[in-house]
């Protein structure tokens, strides 16, 4: 249902449009509220526990994305579709990410955790320039 193409400038939406263009509205809805209510932050967590899969959740943030009119709001969904960049299948338990002061640094305790950090880290900073990009496309798609 969210997958019908985006409109196009001074096209008027039909039933079909206006529909996917609702699904995607209440889908973006769902997962703010969702992040809103487990204390994300800046945390990795895996996507299983997202409330829809993954893919439709881009698909959604990018069709809402692309209708927005207003700048504003605009940056606000972009800013908020790119916090899906810290959801990794597989992933597991919870990463916490919290700065650590300088003072306070040490070697870490268990290698093979700081490795997956590091990894997922990376991923996570892969995923984000991917999202930028369909965020981007979104944009020059709309009818701004």
């Amino acid at each position: 249902m969210l997958y019908e193409r985006p409109l196009r400038a001074n096209e008027m939406p039909d039933r079909g449009h206006a529909i996917a263009l609702a699904a995607a509205n209440d889908a973006v809805s769902e997962y703010v509220r969702f992040v809103r209510d487990n204390d994300v932050g800046n945390d990795l967590i895996d996507e299983i526990e997202l409330p829809l899969p993954k893919p439709i959740l881009v698909e959604a943030f990018t069709r809402v994305i692309a209708a927005e009119c207003r700048p504003d709001i605009r940056a606000l969904l972009v800013k908020a579709g790119l916090t899906l960049s810290q959801y990794h299948v597989g992933l597991g338990e919870r990463i916490k990410v919290r700065p650590i002061y300088a003072d306070a640094r040490r070697q870490p305790s268990n290698p093979s955790l700081a490795r997956k950090f590091a990894c997922s880290f990376l991923l996570t900073a892969t995923e984000r320039m991917r999202l930028t990009e369909i965020y981007q496309e979104a944009l020059k798609r709309g009818r701004h």
